[in-house]
């Protein structure tokens, strides 16, 4: 049985769940989004609308910009800054360390 699978499986159920999430774009996804034109100066708030399991890769996730109702991207969410304080939040941010430790990436 794969349990690194049976464990992601289980976390993408739990963040749809909690869905919708807000975040705001960590750096390398708000020079994406300025290159495109979709944002301005400031960071935007971002609001999560679906998790996507992409298999080996890390989890990803469709998002909108808050005041955009046109907008619609797909990014990983380890793109995105999530409020700390959620326990999902919380969850996401132990598996990372977890998988940065054994070597590996966050699945």
């Amino acid at each position: 049985m794969d349990f690194d699978h049976v464990k992601r499986e289980s976390l993408v159920h739990s963040l749809r769940d909690a869905l919708p999430l807000s975040g705001r774009p960590r750096p390398a996804l708000l020079a994406f989004l300025r290159a495109r034109g979709a944002i301005g100066r400031n960071a935007p708030k971002l609001l999560i609308v679906d998790i996507l399991d992409a298999g080996a890769k890390d989890v990803m996730c469709r998002f909108m910009i808050a005041d955009d109702d046109a907008s619609n991207f797909v990014a990983p969410l380890a793109q995105i800054a999530l409020d700390r304080r959620h326990p999902l939040v919380q969850r996401l941010a132990l598996r990372r360390r977890n998988a940065a430790r054994h070597g590996g990436c966050a699945r």
